[in-house]
Parts: structure tokens; C-alpha cells; sequence
């Protein structure tokens, strides 16, 4: 009965990710000031880390979580037998995750995706994959949570399988045209599009494995272990990505500023 409750443990690690995600949007939004017209980067990593405080908080206040359960009657010659099975599930995370990983999707594409070609076609082109690769990120985790919410594990490992079809359509796009597109905007704008897609390429492989290994799946590792694990995970891929976006942006502002031809170097009319 251990994994049907919250332990001490689960909740400590809980009150970690609401001050860690609390402290990562305040440090975010004093590291944006002066973004200017990127400003929406900013309100965006200040956001994902705001949901992420929140939801962390109904979880350790032991709102966030519920107990799945089923129970068979037979009838057989020795009497009524009964038999059932129970899953705890922090459903929280999954409030957290269907809404903050398109956000976080949002600040790579919009890195990669800048309006370098203002034609009809390029733009119906952009919101295609804009609304392909989120599409494709909700159904992710919407159908992570079904099999989280499944006893049976034919369709446990069913739905399982389909979350992971929809994150490898994920990944292709935005290793695919999305990074061809960041690539074509010059080398600053590739580099910043390069280290913010690996850090979420590396930290979002985490999510399932942990899944699998975890309660929801095998059992493998105690729910201790995998709360305190899918905290420090959360915390590295939303306040570590939105420090990076942040800081990324205001050095791609600054490298157009110092290519920006000043006044002086303007030569006069006349």
C-alpha cells in the first residue's frame, strides 16, 4: 500500500519543484528585462514556470494526485471471490505538462520559424508546422495520461506506444524543417536554435523512460525515486530552458545592434 499514498519524501520533493519553478520565474523575468519586441520569450518562460509552481503546489499540498482503481467479482463453487488493483497518479503533471510543453515548444519555434519570408505561401508554410508540432505535443501527453490511467497493460502499453509516435513526430519536425529554417536566419540564430533544441531533445527522452520504468508503467523504480527524479528533470527543461532562451535572445539583439550601421556612419543628404 506504500505507492497509494504520498510519503514524506514525494512531498519534500514537491515543495522543491514549487520554490524551484517559483524562484525560476522571478529570476527569468528580471534576466529579460529589455527584450523589447522578444519580450513575448520572456512572458512565455515566465509563464511555463509559473503553471509548473502552481500544479507543483496542488500536488504537495496532496491535491494533485488520485487513486485509480478496479475491482472483478466472481462467482465460483467455493463462494464470492473479489479481486481488484489500484494505481496512484499524479494527474497534476499532466495539467502541468499539456499546457507548459507547448509554451516551451512555442520559444524554440519561435527561434527557428522568424518571418525571413513574408509571402503568403511561406507564412500558410509556418502555421502548418506551428500547428502540426503542437497538435502533436498535446496528443503526446494526453495520451501518456491514458495509459497512466489504465490498469490493464495491454492498454497501458497501448497507449504508451502511441504518446511515443506522436513525440517522435515532434522531434522530426523540429529537427527537421524547423532547424533548416533556424539554420538559413545565419549562424548566431542556428547556435541558439542548436543548444535550446538539444537541451529539450535530451531532458524530454527522460520523460518516457522514466515513465516506463516508473509506477505508471513497470514498477521498476519506487514513486519516491521517479517524483524526485521527474522534479529535477522539470526543473532543468523549464527554468534552465527559459534562462537559456532569455539570455539567448538579448546576445542575438545585441549582435543585430553592433551590425546595425549607427547615425554617424549614415552619410548626410545633400
Amino acid at each position: 500500500m506504500g505507492d497509494l499514498v504520498q510519503t514524506s519524501s514525494q512531498e519534500t520533493w514537491l515543495w522543491v519543484g514549487t520554490i524551484g519553478m517559483a524562484a525560476g520565474a522571478v529570476a527569468i523575468l528580471a534576466l529579460g528585462r529589455g527584450l523589447g519586441r522578444h519580450a513575448h520569450h520572456g512572458v512565455a518562460s515566465i509563464l511555463v514556470c509559473s503553471i509548473a509552481a502552481s500544479l507543483y503546489l496542488l500536488m504537495a499540498q496532496g491535491q494533485g494526485d488520485m487513486i485509480v482503481s478496479n475491482s472483478q467479482v466472481a462467482i465460483t463453487p467455493e463462494g464470492i471471490t473479489q479481486e481488484g488493483s489500484a494505481q496512484f497518479v499524479y494527474f497534476a503533471r499532466y495539467i502541468d505538462w499539456i499546457v507548459t510543453t507547448p509554451l516551451l515548444l512555442i520559444g524554440l519555434l519561435g527561434i527557428g520559424l522568424v518571418a525571413v519570408n513574408d509571402s503568403a505561401e511561406a507564412a500558410r508554410e509556418r502555421s502548418g508546422l506551428v500547428v502540426g508540432v503542437i497538435g502533436a505535443d498535446m496528443l503526446m501527453i494526453l495520451t501518456g495520461l491514458f495509459g497512466a490511467l489504465s490498469l490493464d497493460d495491454g492498454h497501458k502499453y497501448t497507449w504508451f506506444v502511441v504518446s511515443c509516435v506522436f513525440f517522435v513526430a515532434v522531434l522530426a519536425v523540429i529537427w527537421g524543417p524547423v532547424r533548416k529554417a533556424a539554420a538559413a536566419q545565419g549562424p548566431a540564430t542556428a547556435a541558439l536554435y542548436g543548444k535550446l533544441l538539444g537541451i529539450l531533445t535530451v531532458l524530454w527522452l527522460i520523460y518516457p523512460v522514466l515513465w516506463l520504468l516508473g509506477t505508471e508503467g513497470t514498477g521498476v523504480i519506487s514513486l519516491d525515486a521517479e517524483v524526485a527524479v521527474f522534479t529535477v528533470i522539470d526543473l532543468l527543461a523549464k527554468v534552465g530552458f527559459g534562462v537559456v532562451l532569455v539570455l539567448g535572445v538579448k546576445r542575438l539583439q545585441s549582435l543585430e545592434a553592433a551590425d546595425r550601421p549607427s547615425p554617424s556612419a549614415v552619410p548626410a543628404a545633400g
